[in-house]
């Protein structure tokens, strides 16, 4: 009988119910792997879909200041380039952010109502207006001197984003003409966050979006670090169980093990056949774990969306699911290893028989 064949036979013997404890560790192992990535899964899309709605809406890949449309779009031709003017002002009191913008505008505005040729207000602060006019106060530069500037503008519409009131409740939008002349222009660069472009021209005023929000980008970095410290904590916790695993396994197979020392096998090669055996075990488990983190994720998509309407795709990241799985491949072979070498260790097949 080969060697691999005598893997086989042992990691799913029928032999006193021997199939079903590996059975039992494969399931255990493979849904221990698939709630591990499904929660990975989970989080990475919550993060990603959170900064690709920031970086489409309010802070986009590059912003360039001082800057003129066509200088830029040269340099990030196939990307999305567009300019903006932005500046302060009180809305029946309250302090907007007002953007100036043209038809070129790619922030994610979506009008619900009417247009931008005046004032186009967010649904929020539409619902709010005691009448149909608002009250604009702003200031603006005059002769080195601010000048305060009060009207009440009928707004020509109503929009809406995806990062709803975080952004809506502090934004509005006017047209690009209209900009008074102290206004603030930008031009943006969507699609791409590499500066080098900008750098190689002699730009030096421009940001990217990470430093636009540091401050939330801080955030969930250390969110990043929280999520490898619960990773962590998940792979012991897997490890602990695959280590109580491995006792059952080398106990239910005492009498195949001494068998094969019996008839003149050598511990070197019994080794290996006992590691290659579990492992086998593992590798099933494997298996079975990509088929239930893919059903997995399908039902959590489809949960969401019928739940909270979110629209997102979760991917399994299957470069980190192969890198976990081969260290655990390597920290059980070497447990198993040590648990046959303490139970053998300078004694005779009679001591280990009655061991």
């Amino acid at each position: 009988m080969n060697t691999f064949t005598l893997i086989r036979r042992y990691s799913f013997s029928r032999f006193n119910r021997h199939r079903a404890s590996s059975v039992k560790i494969a399931l255990s192992f493979a849904l221990s792997m698939a709630v591990l990535m499904i929660i990975l899964a989970v989080m990475d899309m919550l993060q990603s879909s959170r900064f690709t709605l920031i970086r489409d809406i309010r802070s986009f890949d590059i912003i360039v200041e001082d800057a003129s449309l066509a200088d830029v779009s040269a340099l990030y031709p196939g990307y999305t380039v567009f300019h903006y003017k932005e500046g302060y002002a009180l809305l029946n009191g309250e302090a907007f952010n007002i953007r100036y913008v043209d038809d070129g505008y790619k922030g994610g505005v979506n009008v619900l109502f009417g247009s931008g040729s005046s004032l186009l207000v967010p649904y929020g602060f539409y619902m709010r207006m005691p009448s149909e006019t608002v009250d604009f106060s702003t200031l603006t530069r005059r002769g080195g001197r601010s000048i305060p500037v009060n009207l009440s503008i009928v707004p020509s519409g109503v929009y809406y984003t995806a990062l709803s009131g975080e952004f809506d409740n502090m934004h509005a939008f006017m047209p690009y003409e209209g900009a008074p002349a102290d206004a603030k222009e930008y031009v943006a660069v969507k699609g791409t966050d590499d500066t080098s472009p900008l750098e190689n021209a002699g730009f030096t005023s421009f940001r990217t979006w990470k430093e636009s929000e540091s401050t939330l980008y801080s955030a969930f970095a250390l969110e990043n670090i929280m999520m490898f410290m619960v990773l962590a904590i998940l792979l012991v916790i897997v490890y602990v169980e695959i280590r109580g695993e491995v006792r059952i396994f080398l106990k239910n197979k005492k009498k195949e093990r001494l068998e094969l020392l019996i008839i003149g096998c050598t511990r070197g090669k019994t080794y290996f056949i006992f590691i290659s055996s579990f492992l086998l075990i593992l590798f099933s488990g494997l298996l079975l774990a990509i088929v239930l983190q893919e059903i997995g994720i399908v039902l959590f998509s489809h949960i969401l969306r019928l739940l909270a309407g979110y629209h997102a795709t979760m991917y399994i990241d299957y470069g980190l699911f192969f890198v976990v799985s081969i260290v655990f491949f390597i920290i059980t072979a070497f447990t198993i290893f040590l648990a046959l070498y303490k139970k053998d260790e300078k004694r005779s097949i009679m001591e280990v028989m009655h061991g």
